[in-house]
């Protein structure tokens, strides 16, 4: 994002389509945009904790304070944030709250990490306030408001206050992966993102900008290793470096690097079924670019910026598209030029989720215009078509639940909203009672997209409740809730013997 694009205005979507005629029709209307949470500050980014209790948490940031707030597995907007902290910078800035991840295991270990821009009263490595990664350790992981422990894993020295990345997500090999800017101004003029170790400027050491970085913060180390360039080698540290990344162990590289070569990868994702990662990195002044990497890939891993802006020179001597082949780097399987309502990609996902007209397709859109644009993955170059009257305004992030549901995050409306399909779709969920008790209803409930669904959930004489699942919902007494229902589902009932019951009667 950019601080000058406050100044752009809303644009409503038929102008967005008409603007894009040149990137493909516009999609069917078989698919929706349905409002899960309005009324917010500022949202950037939301973040499903898969830990079966269907709450939502939105990055909601004011002027001076991160702010997280959940959405609950009914629903509802809570109108006390989860957690809160200082930071620099806020809304409509490139500086804040700038991404949110759980542990794979949050629903037992209660830790998640957020990154942050430390407010202008902390120490600081560079110039700029730092770029912060921190890990929090909730005492209940079932509550709607923090409580518990925090811990700096990495702080990276800033030098400009722009081009911070910030998306944070745990891979399919569970470590973390943590998208870096290049350090801002424009043009990369300390060409950070193609330096692979630390560089002095101004007296300060800088590393680790323009960057995909990969970590293991599951495991911290005693003694860190001597190109941990975000550590004191021999010392300890809150995170290690996975052995299998492509500068371990390198004298002059550091560790932590995944990928190089990135300008400012502000949103990115891995697909679920595939487990790509595709990631969107905000051009310069002329294009904005898509870039791709399939699971298990080991082939080069530079992404070309400042050398090539897109498929187009920029730094690099030459004219026309052949930048990635004549520097030998990885071109983007999308660019998009500057123009109408493109000026600051927003990168997306792979759709997974229960609406099959989007199935397989990679959504994403631009914070100036806000229109969503739903490509088709494959090959070297992947065409794309804009979604018809959205109602999006300036997308800032994207965000994916336990079951695919896709949401997106808009800054024009200042809401989140669900992708869905046509209204009046209707879903089945069918209860599924075990031995030793029943659900009532007991028949199987149709419900519409994205209502909720309740049961009474009924032992037999002799047994207690055992487990509710379904749809992740809640179980309060004996009703179970689902959370807002967007595909066909079963609600599954367990009981076990009453084990006090059962002894009495053995004892006689």
């Amino acid at each position: 994002m950019r601080n000058r694009l406050r100044e752009i205005p809303h644009l409503i979507p038929a102008l967005l389509c008409a603007a894009l005629a040149g990137a493909g029709a516009p999609a069917s209307a078989a698919v929706t945009l349905t409002p899960v949470a309005t009324g917010l500050t500022a949202p950037v980014g939301v973040v499903a904790p898969n830990d079966g209790s269907g709450r939502l948490f939105i990055i909601d940031s004011a002027s001076g304070q991160g702010r997280i707030r959940v959405v609950d597995g009914s629903g509802n907007l809570q109108a006390t944030p989860y957690y809160t902290r200082a930071i620099t910078g806020g809304p409509w800035d490139e500086q804040g709250m700038l991404g949110l991840a759980f542990d794979p295991q949050f629903a037992s270990s209660g830790t998640l990490y957020v990154t942050y821009t430390a407010p202008g009263s902390d120490p600081r490595l560079g110039a700029e306030p730092d770029q912060v990664l921190v890990r929090l350790t909730a005492t209940d992981p079932a509550a709607n408001v923090f409580a518990g422990s925090e811990q700096v894993v990495l702080r990276i020295p800033d030098i400009y206050s722009n081009h911070n990345g910030g998306g944070i997500a745990f891979g399919p090999d569970n470590y973390l992966y943590w998208g870096m800017g290049d350090g801002g101004s424009g043009g990369d003029p300390n060409n950070f993102a193609q330096n692979l170790w630390k560089k002095s400027v101004g007296g300060n050491s800088y590393y680790l900008l323009g960057k995909m970085l990969r970590l293991d913060v599951r495991t911290p180390t005693t003694s860190a290793a001597a190109n941990q360039c975000g550590a004191v080698a021999g010392q300890p540290a809150q995170y290690s470096i996975p052995a299998d990344n492509p500068f371990a162990g390198a004298s002059d590289k550091c560790g932590e690097i995944w990928l190089y070569g990135l300008r400012n990868p502000w949103r990115w994702s891995f697909d679920r079924q595939t487990h790509d990662l595709v990631i969107g990195d905000v051009g310069q002044n002329a294009w904005e670019e898509i870039d791709f990497r399939a699971y298990g890939a080991s082939d080069d891993r530079n992404y070309g910026w400042s050398l090539c802006e897109g498929r187009h020179y920029y730094d690099a001597s030459g004219s026309g598209t052949t930048c990635p082949a004549t520097t030998n780097t990885v071109a983007p399987v999308i660019e998009v030029a500057h123009g109408g309502s493109s000026c600051s990609i927003t990168g997306g996902y792979v759709y997974r989720g229960p609406v099959a007209e989007l199935q397989g397709k990679y959504l994403f859109s631009d914070y100036c215009g806000g229109d969503i644009r739903i490509a088709t993955p494959g090959g070297a170059s992947w065409s794309y078509t804009v979604l018809a009257d959205a109602p999006t305004g300036n997308v800032s992030s994207f965000g994916e639940d336990s079951v695919g549901n896709l949401y997106v995050v808009d800054l024009g409306t200042n809401a989140v909203y669900r992708f869905d399909g046509p209204a009046g779709t209707t879903h089945v969920v069918t209860p599924q009672a075990g031995a030793g008790g029943s659900l009532t209803p007991g028949t199987p409930q149709t419900v519409p997209h994205g209502a909720t669904v309740g049961f009474t959930v009924t032992p037999a004489a002799g047994h207690l409740i055992g487990t509710v699942t379904g749809y992740g919902g809640t179980l309060a007494g004996s009703q179970y809730t689902t959370a807002p229902v967007t595909a066909d589902c079963t609600v599954s009932a367990s009981f076990t013997l009453d084990d006090l019951i059962f002894a009495d009667g053995f004892d006689g």
